[in-house]
């Protein structure tokens, strides 16, 4: 198996923009989408997942269109804080994510598994007093470990054939801790970042029941694309 692993496009959180839960793609992460596509396209890839997140599935959206493949949403490689707001007394509440319906106004063609429900998707466990998750939250680590594990042993049941090619949309934490996992390195507290990846970097691993390889990581050049440098040789789509 091969799996190319991608993080989705800017969103207006990464932009800077005032917080919000389930934040959308900018213009900018539109682009890179579309441009993360036609890097994809000609790869031969067989099935795409992503996330249930409005990020993952507008990107997949711009995707799909490229590969002609229906995305397939798996809820377990979301990003690892979830869909949580602020409150006014310093905790926070935690919020379903997107419906059924919802996720196919985002996308058409996306494929719902049943834990991806009418009435949405993310139902945590946690106290009325909860406060904003952090990066060394244990019981967050717990969830995005044990997500990602189960991400591994769906693709090493359904896809561990040399001819399977595989794409999945996910994000810059739960991505750089799947990258863990497929070396059977589990998350170690306060290192979240080991794998880091800019908006549509894509990773490709090769994947058999004997080894695990590393073949590239990060890679970003289809956001060098023309008109997309500048003279000093920057993107203004790396962003």
């Amino acid at each position: 198996m091969e799996l190319y692993l991608i993080r989705h496009g800017q969103s207006t959180n990464n932009r800077g923009d005032a917080r919000v839960p389930d934040p959308p793609l900018t213009e900018i992460g539109k682009q890179q989408a579309d441009r993360a596509g036609r890097a994809l396209k000609d790869l031969g890839i067989t099935r795409l997942y992503c996330s249930a997140m409005l990020r993952a599935v507008q990107t997949a959206a711009f995707v799909s269109k490229h590969l002609e493949l229906a995305p397939h949403v798996f809820v377990g490689i979301h990003e690892w804080g979830g869909i949580w707001e602020d409150r006014v007394d310093g905790g926070i509440t935690q919020l379903p994510g997107m419906t059924r319906s919802q996720l196919r106004e985002v996308c058409s063609s996306v494929v719902l598994p049943n834990d991806a429900t009418d009435e949405g998707w993310w139902f945590p466990e946690c106290d009325s007093d909860e406060q904003a998750p952090l990066l060394d939250d244990a019981r967050i680590l717990r969830l995005v470990n044990r997500n990602c594990l189960e991400f591994v042993a769906h693709l090493d049941q359904h896809h561990l054939g040399e001819d399977e090619k595989i794409g999945a949309i996910t994000h810059g934490g739960s991505g750089s801790i799947m990258l863990g996992t497929l070396l059977e390195s589990p998350q170690a507290k306060k290192s979240l970042n080991r794998f880091p990846h800019n908006n549509t970097g894509i990773s490709k691993i090769r994947r058999t029941r004997d080894d695990t390889q590393f073949l590239y990581l990060n890679r970003t050049r289809h956001l060098f694309g023309e008109g997309a440098s500048n003279p000093d040789g920057n993107s203004p789509l790396l962003t």
